[in-house]
């Protein structure tokens, strides 16, 4: 029970507080890791139907003005396929979430499609600062994923 009282009053066992961070807060680079499910034929009606594995890592940035860009390599069914992340946009919210959109280039495919939506979870602290999140699929057999990014850089 101590033990319990501790936890309630010591600053890792409270909510974070995220009302005065704003997109500043997130400036920097991160790298990103996830893993999920998506159906190829909704990027392109060339490739195989039906909803196979993916995992993928990359790297992002956020410029601290609410815009950014990145990459991701993708495997998805045993299929690379590279994506460059354009027209990036965030926004930081007093609840410590915050709402990324942006358009995922796709070079094998010679495409741009998107917007796509995520939605991602402040974690750490400023100095060892991670990013939770869900991509927010938009209809049947669309990209569902969960994914954690780390800032490794101010910049």
């Amino acid at each position: 029970m101590f033990a319990t009282c501790l936890l309630a009053v010591s600053p890792g066992g409270r909510a974070q507080d995220c009302n005065n961070w704003t997109n500043m807060h997130l400036r920097g680079t991160y790298t990103m890791a996830g893993s999920g499910w998506i159906d190829l034929s909704k990027l392109d009606a060339g490739l195989p139907t039906g909803t196979v594995p993916m995992s993928w890592v990359g790297a992002n940035t956020m410029d601290g003005k609410g815009g950014g860009a990145g990459w991701v390599s993708l495997n998805a069914g045993g299929i690379q396929v590279t994506i460059e992340l354009v027209n990036k946009t965030y926004a930081v919210k007093a609840d410590c979430s915050v709402e990324e959109s942006f358009y995922m280039k796709i070079k094998e495919l010679g495409k741009t499609i998107g917007p796509a939506y995520r939605l991602v979870v402040i974690g750490g602290s400023p100095g060892a600062l991670e990013l939770h999140g869900i991509f927010l699929g938009g209809g049947p057999g669309t990209p569902v994923d969960l994914f954690t990014a780390r800032r490794i850089s101010m910049n």
